[in-house]
């Protein structure tokens, strides 16, 4: 298996533990979750999110409505957020809620110690 190139939080990772892992990832639309990590297109780069690198994942709900000539339609797009030193990362986006949800949840099994949810607000 020839070695894949991945574009990291920190630089690039070439490593045949993570080619192996990406190879083995369970797919969820465009999004990999094997692990060792995270692993979602970018442009033309493999972004790869190493657990250990993750503070917290989630799902954020984006939705929209559409005007059309005979009325209005609403749609609801999910996307999976990792946040990694304070910075969210955009991992992908689905309007199939339960698959994201399940890669939240293979998230939340490879990783336990990665926060599942949104942060609590803080009031001073």
């Amino acid at each position: 298996m020839a070695e894949k190139k991945f574009a990291g939080i920190n630089g690039a990772v070439e490593n045949e533990a993570v080619s192996a892992d990406f190879e083995a990832a369970r797919s969820f639309d465009k999004i990999r979750v094997g692990k060792r990590g995270v692993y979602y297109k970018d442009g033309f780069k493999t972004r790869y999110v190493a657990y250990d690198e993750m503070e917290r994942a989630f799902l954020r709900v984006q939705e929209v409505r559409g005007r059309m000539c005979c009325g209005q339609a609403f749609f609801a797009y999910f996307r999976l957020i990792l946040v990694c030193g304070g910075r969210e990362y955009d991992a992908g986006m689905s309007e199939n809620e339960q698959l994201m949800r399940d890669a939240l949840a293979a998230v939340e099994k490879n990783a336990p110690g990665v926060k599942i949810g949104v942060a609590a607000p803080t009031h001073p």
